[in-house]
């Protein structure tokens, strides 16, 4: 019984590191992404760019990051600095964002 109970375990284990992995994939890329939106969006309005224009450049570039960043996060081998870059990075991008449109205002 305790062989069972072994085998499942083990089992267990792999299963839940691709899941981690997949959702620092998924969710992670989602932050990256719109924190890269965000600011690329802010520092090409400020550049004097038409603010629909910066939007649309912005969604791009995003949606390229976003590519990027999720098979990187697939490919990396060390989980725990995909999701540091990947929240982080994030974070980082739209605080920075966020002070570049207060600079706007």
């Amino acid at each position: 019984m305790s062989g069972t109970t072994a085998a499942s375990a083990s089992s267990f284990a792999p299963r839940l590191r691709i899941a981690s992995r997949v959702c620092a994939a998924v969710l992670g890329g989602y932050t990256f992404a719109w924190g890269l939106v965000a600011l690329t969006t802010a520092l090409l309005f400020a550049a004097q760019l038409d603010f629909h224009d910066a939007e649309f450049s912005g969604a791009v570039i995003g949606l390229v990051g976003y590519l990027v960043v999720f098979l990187w996060a697939i490919a990396a081998r060390r989980l725990a600095v995909v999701w540091s870059v990947l929240l982080v990075g994030g974070a980082a991008m739209a605080v920075a964002a966020s002070l570049v449109q207060s600079m706007l205002v």
